[in-house]
């Protein structure tokens, strides 16, 4: 077995959305050669935890390194849930913090971590080192194991850097900055993963003189077969409805308002299917958006379910007559965008009811006859499709996805592709 350090600060039993990848990468390497072992944060003070998700490595004997947060972070040692009350002030607090730490607010740990790394482990184990960001201070790290030890380096972008949708740079000299940390991250890498054909192209044309093009390669977000077929049967939910679930949190421009918009304008054109529709949230929705439902009146049909764990947020999906989800246009880098959750949803096979701008997640889907999509703040379109999926529930007549075309998204494929990247880079230990 070849041996890979993985750089991964979000990792369970930290939740939400920004462990999946990673988590699915680590639990399938063994099975393509490749040994990984994790680097990451000792549990702090987070929005939510899954200990669930560590589970799924269980008998595959992977190590875990974990370093004490560092920085404003080293005050929140010791596990605790915090409650992701206002999406305003974390908005605020996020943008605060974007003013002094470059490139991320995770530099002490980077620091910390690389201290560690040199001090108590034997580096030359090592055939490649995997770093996967956000936080982008795990590239920084990366590429200072490959200047100082030469071990290769992949690196994995979940979401673009500079053109990460709500990211603020507050000067010029910010973004400059930003960008020059990016290029020498860059250029220190032996491979690059992006999860979307946008950032690659976006990575050529801005560093055109590092000739990326042979060392980048697009692997996208993907589901897990096996979460699917170990989940146990879910409840049915009431037949008589129509059930739409959306999974995960609001933030930025990712909100239910023109759902909550186009369910109130139905509600008065439409009062009896009204009363037969179900939206479904699971996952933390933070109270301003419930009093907005309820301001708009559409307060009875929404429905909400807190955080989960993995495994019932995936129940969960397979309650759902239809899955639904959104990305706003209004942010920068829109374009890059490319929520886990979508995968997730595809490979579940339901119906599913997507506002998204012109990207490519968009693209996706659109081939995919089961997917209906339309475009953020076209509301007649969004009443239409909402009425026409009612009407296949009715029917009897909701589509379900190819199964063979949506395979090439499970994780344990897009694992086998990042395992032939690896074998292509990696040195021979000593």
């Amino acid at each position: 077995m070849k041996q890979l350090l993985v750089i991964a600060y979000y990792f369970p039993p930290m939740g939400l959305s920004g462990v999946q990848r990673t988590l699915k990468f680590v639990k399938y390497l063994p099975d393509f050669g490749w040994q990984p072992t994790v680097l990451t944060v000792q549990p702090h003070a987070y929005f939510a935890f899954d200990d669930s998700l560590l589970q799924e490595l269980d008998g595959k004997n992977i190590n875990i390194w974990r370093v004490e947060p560092a920085g404003i972070f080293s005050l929140f040692k010791g596990r605790k849930t915090v409650p992701l009350k206002n999406e305003g002030a974390r908005k605020t607090l996020n943008r605060i913090s974007q003013a002094f730490f470059i490139p991320d607010n995770k530099t002490g740990w980077g620091k910390q971590a690389l201290r560690q790394l040199e001090h108590q482990h034997d580096l030359r184990q090592f055939n490649a080192v995997f770093a996967t960001a956000p936080p982008f201070t795990s590239h920084l790290l990366g590429g200072q194991l490959r200047h100082r030890h030469g071990i290769p380096l992949l690196l994995d972008y979940r979401d673009a850097w500079m053109e990460f949708p709500y990211h603020h740079y507050w000067s010029d000299w910010h973004r400059r900055k930003h960008q020059a940390l990016e290029q020498r991250s860059l250029a220190a890498a032996d491979a690059v993963v992006v999860t979307s054909s946008h950032i690659r192209r976006l990575l050529l044309q801005r560093y055109a003189a590092l000739q990326l093009d042979s060392r980048l390669s697009v692997l996208t977000q993907g589901y897990d077969s096996e979460d699917f077929q170990q989940a146990s049967p879910p409840e049915p939910l009431d037949s008589s409805k129509v059930h739409f679930v959306y999974t995960g949190i609001f933030y930025e421009d990712r909100d239910p308002q023109q759902l909550f918009r186009v369910v109130a304008q139905m509600k008065a054109r439409h009062p009896e299917l009204y009363r037969r529709l179900a939206f479904h949230m699971v996952g933390y929705v933070q109270g301003e958006y419930r009093a907005m439902a309820e301001a708009m009146g559409v307060g009875e049909c929404c429905h909400y379910h807190g955080y989960v764990e993995h495994h019932e947020s995936i129940r969960w999906i397979q309650r759902a007559d239809v899955l639904w989800f959104n990305i706003g246009s209004r942010s920068q880098g829109f374009q890059t965008v490319s929520p886990g959750k979508a995968f997730e949803y595809l490979g579940s096979r339901k119906p599913i009811l997507a506002m998204l701008p012109e990207n490519d997640i968009r693209t996706i889907l659109e081939g995919f006859s089961h997917a209906v999509i339309v475009n953020p703040d076209d509301d007649d379109a969004l009443r239409q499709a909402i009425l026409h999926l009612a009407e296949l529930k009715q029917k009897g007549e909701l589509p379900v996805g190819d199964a063979a075309a949506i395979s090439q998204f499970d994780r344990r494929t897009l694992t086998g592709q990042l395992a032939g990247i690896l074998n292509r880079i990696s040195r021979t230990t000593t």
